[in-house]
This record gives structure tokens, sequence and C-alpha cells, in this order.
């Protein structure tokens, strides 16, 4: 244990404390700090580690957050308890008077760098005492304005360091508060979010056993550097795919760790870890094993017969295919086990060769690059989108910092990065025969819910997730196209299949750039208008029938068929909803809306009147409707439900602002697309402004930057030049000279080999 200096913090900080200038100080915004606390630690209770005034636990505490403060100058815990009584106490970070685990998340900031850097381990010992599960730690890394409050000077890298030996690991959310490429750069101050590993999980480590293997073996939540964050952010990047309730499987997943990540960013219902080594499962169930939802088990990633068919719904599969002696048996295997429409990210190192044309890694026993890795994939999956990313420092794109980016799929092979990351699908079209398991939602067992009743309507329900749901879908428009039209002329014209992907496509007409072209009008047009024929539709052929009828309504607008459109709008709007449920309403009163603007720009109010009228009566019958097609079961309501219900009453809202003015709007046209907004309309165009703005503000700043960085290059090269004329300058005067001395010449010959150098 390294010695503690002595040093009287706390006389030091009554004298800081003390000078008038410092009161009502604060080196952050202390509400975003709240704000980023929460959303990343949760709202259990906190302490603040130098406290000072105690704005922190002040901010803490209007959020509802039961949060403390301790500070080492009695001084400040004055003031913080005149604020807030009974809430702050005097004493050391290096002994801190709270019994172990006393608080779920141990918060500092703008404190640890005022301690020497002998009193830091011993200090980080005690906040992870006191901590049941967090830390959360803001630091500076250069030297305070009178250039001596700041003890310890270091970067992050020192700082990580001094965390993990203290028995710290990296937060899962680490990378929301540090954005991948925002670490190439430190700035003048650093966020550690940090997460204490349990004493059961540091006594189990068996660091000698993994030695051997720390090539492929390393836990990258106790990492600092580029390789750490490299491996880390692609599994945060990875949770950000996982739908809600999905079975994951971490192949080949090493220690646990991106487990872990894959868990505690996402919704997942279950992570599966799956690693050959004995060693590393061991080290993995010990640290980040979670019951039934983080589980881990030994495995060979080129055979899952302990894992049934279709039965996965996201598979991780990174740095593994190039170790693989069969990678095409391999995705087989992978795409055995996925169900349809589950996903898989995969990564492999891209065209990493020395001079010989090899890998030089041993254990490499393939060389992957951008169009090979794609082409497998291809003849397996679906390949939604592709990745660059690069981390710099090794073989490939040495001198190249942090980055990861979102590259064409089509273009991804002129991609220089280190690694190659593709986002793949399981085709679900054809897969009728797969039993469906719905994973997002807790459906009720009744015969009159229909809004998620996928099973029961689709012939291929899976259809919903890879091709229908907004959010869920496929995010490749080329793949989506694809499906729709495999789907257009395979399934029956009646079917609930046929009229979502129609639907679809529709609306990726609606969204591509230019004027419809005639033929391409007739034939959709022909299509909802046949649709829209079926008698007795099931729920969800009804569901399709309004949807289509409307977008046939913003197909003749955007064709330019106004007479059309509104004959769309009206067949529409005069579909009853309530056998499907009210939500689809939100169709019904845009249409109404659509009509009545329309009856406005032809300078008939009453006929807009009406409509509006219309359109707020629609919304009070649909209010009526059975809560059961709203938010489904009582006890486990779907999330969308009531979104979308406050959604309908928006529209009415809209038709309500809208019948205000009408008798005012044809002379102050300003007014009335003002006005006929609903209130969430108006905030979102609200906050879209503001986003806007912020991005200018951004851009400018960007472009300040580098307009200052292009002036700094050209005063430095200024410098240079100007430097290299004086040094010849100052070489002229000293060899003139040297040449009056007599016998000196070994003395000018080592000047002057000195003076070339």
């Amino acid at each position: 244990m390294t010695e503690t200096c002595i040093i009287d913090y706390r006389a030091m900080y009554d004298g800081y404390w003390d000078r008038p200038d410092r009161r009502g100080e604060s080196s952050a915004d202390l509400r975003e700090v709240a704000e980023r606390i929460i959303a990343t630690c949760g709202r259990g209770k906190v302490i603040d580690i130098g406290s000072g005034e105690g704005f922190l636990v002040g901010e803490l505490l209007a959020n509802g957050v039961d949060a403390y403060g301790l500070d080492v100058s009695a001084l400040v815990v004055e003031r913080a308890n005149a604020r807030w009584p009974e809430r702050f106490k005097t004493g050391s970070v290096l002994a801190l008077s709270y019994s172990d685990n006393a608080f779920d998340t141990v918060a500092s900031t703008d404190c640890l760098e005022h301690l020497a850097p002998a009193d830091v381990p011993q200090a980080l010992r005690e906040v992870r005492r006191v901590a049941r599960r967090f830390a959360f730690l803001q630091i500076a890394t250069t030297q305070d304005r009178d250039s001596h409050w700041h003890l310890t000077v270091e970067g992050r890298a020192w700082w990580e360091e001094r965390c993990f030996e203290a028995g710290f690991r990296k937060h899962p959310l680490y990378y929301r508060l540090n954005p991948y490429e925002a670490l190439n750069h430190d700035g003048w101050q650093i966020t550690l979010l940090l997460e204490k590993i349990h004493d059961s999980a540091l006594r189990a480590d068996r660091n000698e056993a993994l030695a051997d293997e720390a090539l492929l073996h390393r836990d990258m939540l106790r990492e600092t550097g580029r390789r750490s964050d490299a491996h880390c952010i692609r599994y945060a990047r990875a949770a950000e795919w996982v739908r809600p309730g999905d079975t994951v499987l971490d192949i080949a997943c090493g220690l646990g760790y991106g487990s872990h990540i894959l868990f505690q960013n996402s919704l997942a219902r279950r992570v599966l870890g799956v690693d050959i080594g004995d060693d590393a499962v061991a080290y993995a169930k010990a640290h980040f094993g979670d019951g039934e939802r983080v589980v881990f088990q030994i495995g060979d990633a080129q055979n899952l017969a302990d894992i049934g068919d279709s039965s996965i719904d996201f598979i991780a599969a990174f740095e593994t295919i190039e170790h693989i002696p069969a990678p095409e048996a391999y995705l087989s295997e992978l795409k055995r086990v996925l169900r349809p429409a589950g996903r898989l990210m995969i990564c492999a190192p891209n065209n990493w060769v020395d001079q010989t044309g090899r890998d030089p890694n041993p254990h490499h026993l393939h060389v992957y690059d951008w169009p090979r890795l794609i082409a497998e994939c291809r003849r397996h999956f679906l390949v939604e989108k592709a990745f660059a990313q690069t981390a710099g420092g090794a073989i490939k794109c040495h001198h190249s910092q942090r980055q990861w980016r979102d590259v064409n799929v089509e273009a991804a092979s002129a991609e220089g990065s280190e690694w190659a990351v593709l986002l793949c699908m399981a085709d679900a079209v054809g897969k009728d025969a797969t039993p469906y398991a719905e994973t997002i939602w807790e459906l009720p067992a009744v015969d009159d819910f229909h809004v998620a009743a996928f099973a029961r309507d689709y012939r291929n329900p899976w259809l919903v997730k890879s091709m229908v749901a907004i959010g869920l879908r496929t995010q490749s428009p080329k793949c989506l196209a694809d499906m729709q039209q495999r789907v257009l002329t395979s399934a029956p014209a009646e079917s609930v299949d046929y009229g979502a992907a129609l639907c679809g496509r529709v609306y990726s007409t609606l969204g591509s750039q230019g004027p419809v072209v005639a033929t391409e009008y007739a034939d959709l047009v022909a299509a909802i208008r046949r649709y829209a024929a079926i008698e007795t539709p099931s729920p969800h052929q009804r569901r399709w029938q309004v949807s289509l009828l409307y977008a046939g309504g913003e197909l003749a607008r955007k064709r330019g068929d106004l007479a059309d459109a509104d004959a769309f709008f009206a067949a529409c709007a005069a579909i009853d909803v309530m056998p499907y449920s009210p939500l689809l309403g939100n169709k019904t009163l845009d249409a109404l809306y659509h009509l009545a603007t329309s009856a406005m720009a032809r300078g008939d109010g009453d006929e807009a009147r009406c409509r509006l009228l219309q359109s707020i009566d629609e919304s009070k019958r649909l209010a009526t409707a059975s809560w059961c097609n709203i938010y489904g079961k009582p006890e486990a309501p779907l999330p969308f439900g009531l979104a979308e219900m406050a959604q309908l009453f928006d529209r009415a809202s809209r038709a309500a602002y809208t019948l205000a003015i009408i008798d005012r709007g044809g002379d102050r046209p300003g007014m009335f697309r003002i006005e006929g907004l609903g209130y969430y309309e108006r905030q979102l165009k609200r906050a879209a402004r503001e986003v806007a703005a912020a991005d200018a503000r951004a851009q400018e700043l960007a472009r300040q930057v580098v307009a200052a960085n292009a002036r700094a290059h050209e005063l430095a090269a200024d410098a240079i030049t100007q430097g290299r004329q004086f040094s010849a300058r100052i070489a002229g005067s000293i060899c003139h000279a040297l040449t009056g001395l007599r016998n000196t010449h070994g003395i000018k010959s080592k000047v002057g080999r000195w003076l070339t150098k």
C-alpha cells in the first residue's frame, strides 16, 4: 500500500472557501451533471464527495434522489446545511465515516484532482467501499486557474488505471457519456463512469490461468486505451439494435464483458454468452453472471448443438470468423439458431496483413476484407448496414484516431478501416411454417384483441419485425423494397401480408425524390382500390384498408391529382376503425383534416367546418372504445397504446384550434398555419427549430475551430521558418568566430556536427 501524504486538507480548504470570490462557485453545469447521474446510475441513494456548497445535491434532491454531501471544509458544509438541512457532514475522502455499501452511487466532481497522487489510491478504495454499485467521477486533467490547487494533474488513462486497481471497472453505459470519437482527446475535464466489482468476483479472479491467453481473453471493462474502447464500443453499438424482449447470443464471449454491456444497454430478456475456454467462462460467470438473465456456458462457435433452431433473436459475433476453420459452416450454424427477422452483428479485421500478405496474428486462420465478409454473409443473411471502425495504434491505420462510421454497404469495399462491421438480418420471407413467438409484448388471450394479434391474422407474422413495424424492421431501403416485392409476388392478394407489403411500397414511393411516374401511380392506385374492396375484412385487413386509402390520398396529392386525393381521404374517413382499434383513428382524423384544408382552399368554409366538427365528434366516439385494443392487458399495458391515444386527442385539438380561426384564416394565412396545429405538433416543431439552431451553432463553432487550427498551423510554419533562419544566422556567426581561433580544427568539427543535427 502506498504511504499516504501528510497534508492538512481541511485547513487548506477552509482557507479556500473563506475567500469571497469562491461563493457560489461551480466547475460544471450541475443540473446537467445530475441528469447524467440519474440517466446512468438511477435514482438510488447518492453521496457527493467534495460537495462544496451543495448545489449538485440540491439538483439531485429536486429530481427526487435521496442525496447527501460530504466535504473536508467545515466552513462550506455549514453553508450547504443552511440551504438543505441535515444533508451534509464534514469528513475526508481518505477515511469516510459511512458503512460499507452505504450508497447506491458515489459521485465526486472537482474533488479527486485536489488530492496528492499518493493519496488517490486510498481515496478510490474508500469510494469503492461505501458504494453499492456505481461511482460517477468528474476530474480535471489540467491545472487550475491559480496553478496550485490541483495536486494531481493526469490524463484519462492514469485515472482509469487507478480506478481499476481500486476494484472498479467501466460502467456498461460508460460510452453513453464518453462518445467513442471524443476519447481521442481528454479535454480539460474527464468523466469516469464506474461499476463496483463485487468482492466475491475479485476473489475468484484467475489472472494467472488467463495470462497465457491475453491476446484472446481480456476484460476490456478493466483495460484502458484504444483496444479496450474499440471492443467495448462495438458491444454498445450492437445493443442499439437489440429489440425489447430479445434473447441474445454473444458468440465467443471471452470473459463476458460484452454480454454484460449488451444486457445493460438494451431491453433484452436474456443474454447467453458462449466460449470454448473454461477459464474464460468461469471468469464471466463470477463477474457478469446474473441469474437466468445473463448466462454463460462452454461451447464451440462452430457447433451450437445445445441451442435450438430459431431460438435466438440477436447474435453478436465479433472477431470470431477469422479464427474459424470453416467460416461458411459457422455462418450456417448462426443462421440455424437465429429466428426469422433476427439480427446478426458480425465483425472481422479488415485486411490485416503485413508485407508478406499474411496476417501476423497466429490465431487468425483467414484474412478478411470488406468484399469477402459481405459476400459470405449475403449467402446466409440480408445485409442491412455496414460500419467502418478504426481505433489506431495497431497494424492497420496505425496513426488514425478512434472512429465509427455508418457506410454504404455497396461502396464499403473502398473503406480503409481497421475493422469491417456488418448488421445482418435473417430473411423472414417464406418462413410461414416457422412457429411464431411473441417476444416484445405480453398479449391478452381474448378473441376481441386485435392490435398486436400478428400470429392470428398474418400468414407470416415474422414479417412484422422484418418489413412492417417502424423501429423494428430492416433499416436497409434496398432490403425493405426487396422483401415488399417478394411478398407482393408470393402472398395472396387479399392477405394481410399483401396489404402490409403494398402499404410499405406506397410509402416508399411517397418518400422517393421527384414526381411519381404515371405507370407506377396507376398500378399502385389500382392495387389500393382492389384491396379496399375486400368485403367483411378481418381486423388486420381493415387496418391495411384504412392505411392504404390514406396513403393513396397522400400519393394522389404528390401526383397532383387533388380530386383523387379527396376521394381517397373520404373513403378512408368512411371506414369504421372500431372493429380493429381506436388507435387507427389517427388516420381517420388526419384524413378529415386534409378534407377540411382542401375545402378551405376551394373557399368552402361550411364544408371545412363540417369536417373539423366531424373530427372532434369522432375522437369522442373513439375514446369510448374498449381499452383492450388500446393497451392490451391492464397489468402489462402495451407501451405504444396510450401514446397513440394522446396523438388522437392532439389531432382533435388541431381541429379545435383550426375551428377557432376558420372564419378569419382567409386573409391571414400565416396565422392559420400557426394555429392549425395540435399542441404536441407545436412542441415538436419548436423542438425541431431549436435542434436545427443548435446544429447551426455547432457547425459554425466547428468552422471556427477548423479556421483556428489552420491559422495555428500557419503560425507554426512561420515560426519554424523564422527559427531556422535565426539558427542559420547563429550557426554562421559561431563558425565565423571559430575560424579566427588557432588550432581549433577539432572543436570546429564537433560544433559543426552538433549544428547539423
